[in-house]
């Protein structure tokens, strides 16, 4: 999915350089969102045998806020949006049991930072409507306390789609308002003991899936 996104911007992207009279836009987003995973954690004692595994399927909201520059002929084209800000997960607390003995309770959380989207744009000729696609990518600081040691920080990739609307004002400004929805690949980390380690923890999340209510405020030039 994500290499046939990539081939449909790169042509939006050929056919949009091709005009002469290219229209420019930059603009300011606050996106309301939600997202939600399915997270499996799996605690190896200290012989290497797996001694616990932990399922859980949670979600949670976060509001952010993200910048995009457009460059297209008014009907199509092509997008970035960065979001500056760190989108950050709730702490997930367990019990650890390392070398054979019970340990104090651990805390681990994420933090997605960088997230990037590249997006095709495509305006309809109804009530200032347009729909979008792309890929995003976002990189995971994983952080955590407790006799576990380090987790290994990692990315991701995703493809998201949304649909909108867009009030004319004056002076070529306009307001967005938008619906999007994310999904985003699978994420392995573990505390620097692969598994079936003495004392390694291991952490596999799937199922990776979002979506935002965004307001938008664009420049066209």
């Amino acid at each position: 999915m994500k290499k046939i996104l990539s081939l449909i911007v790169a042509s939006l992207f050929s056919s949009t350089i091709a005009f002469a009279e290219a229209q420019i836009s930059i603009g300011a987003s606050m996106s309301q969102s939600v997202f939600a995973a399915e997270g499996t954690e799996d605690n190896y004692d200290y012989l290497g045998t797996s001694k616990t595994t932990v399922k859980e399927y949670g979600a949670f909201s976060h509001a952010f806020p993200s910048v995009f520059v457009e460059v297209g002929n008014g009907n199509i084209g092509i997008g970035v949006n960065y979001v500056p800000s760190t989108i950050s997960t709730p702490e997930n607390i367990n019990h650890q049991v390392q070398g054979g003995q019970s340990s104090a309770d651990t805390k681990v959380s994420a933090d997605f930072t960088d997230l990037t989207t590249l997006y095709a744009i495509a305006k309809l000729p109804v009530w200032g409507m347009f729909v979008k696609a792309g890929i995003q990518s976002v990189d995971i600081d994983i952080k955590e306390s407790g006799d576990v040691g380090t987790y290994n920080n990692t990315d991701t990739d995703g493809i998201m789609i949304s649909i909108g609307t867009e009030l004319e004002l004056s002076d070529g400004l306009g307001l967005r308002a938008e619906i999007t929805g994310y999904e985003f690949d699978d994420v392995d980390a573990n505390n620097g003991k692969s598994a079936g380690t003495a004392d390694a923890n291991v952490v596999k999340v799937q199922e990776m899936i979002g979506a935002s209510a965004t307001i938008s405020l664009v420049k066209n030039f």
